[in-house]
């Protein structure tokens, strides 16, 4: 019989290899467990920087940056674009999403929404309305309207949800 330190006790026995456990304690050594709960990673960063409110998701969508419009530059094609307006100068701001693969979710907080371009992969957009909840399909690298408001009134939409369709509708 071998014995290796940290390891416990381990005998051979015609080829196989058995493990004994130590029953030395671990608590103060052991790493607590890791549940996942989906938050946006840097969601109080984000709310702080760009006035964003991220919730949950996947991992499959994740905030990359804002972009105001006196600059003039959106985000890049490929990305989703959320564009909101602002009650003073700007005016605006862009909201620019990247994302990994053909499905997935984030949950958000977006007031104001006027309109959505999509990604690189179909999407579907949830926003809340004055009339109620409403979910936009939005084809890859088009902009769609949502709830633009009437020229007078700011746009009333809150956006709650991005969630990637995995197929083309």
């Amino acid at each position: 019989m071998k014995v290796w330190a940290g390891l416990g006790a381990a005998a051979v026995l015609t080829g196989a290899v058995v493990f004994v456990a130590n029953t030395g304690s671990f608590a103060a050594d052991t790493p607590p467990t890791i549940e996942e709960d989906f938050s946006h990673p840097g969601a109080e960063r984000i709310l702080a920087d760009h006035g964003l409110k991220v919730f949950k998701g996947d991992g499959h969508i994740w905030f990359d940056t804002s972009r105001s419009y006196d600059t003039g530059e959106q985000c890049p094609v490929g990305q989703i674009q959320v564009e909101k307006a602002l009650d003073v100068a700007p005016y605006g701001v862009w909201y620019c999403f990247k994302t990994k693969g053909t499905e997935g979710y984030l949950t958000l907080e977006v007031p104001g929404t006027f309109g959505i371009r999509g990604g690189s992969e179909p999407l579907e957009a949830t926003a809340n309305l004055p009339e109620g909840p409403k979910t936009y399909q939005i084809e890859p690298n088009k902009p769609v309207a949502i709830s633009p408001g009437t020229g007078t009134e700011p746009p009333k939409a809150i956006l709650v949800e991005l969630r990637l369709s995995g197929a083309a509708s």
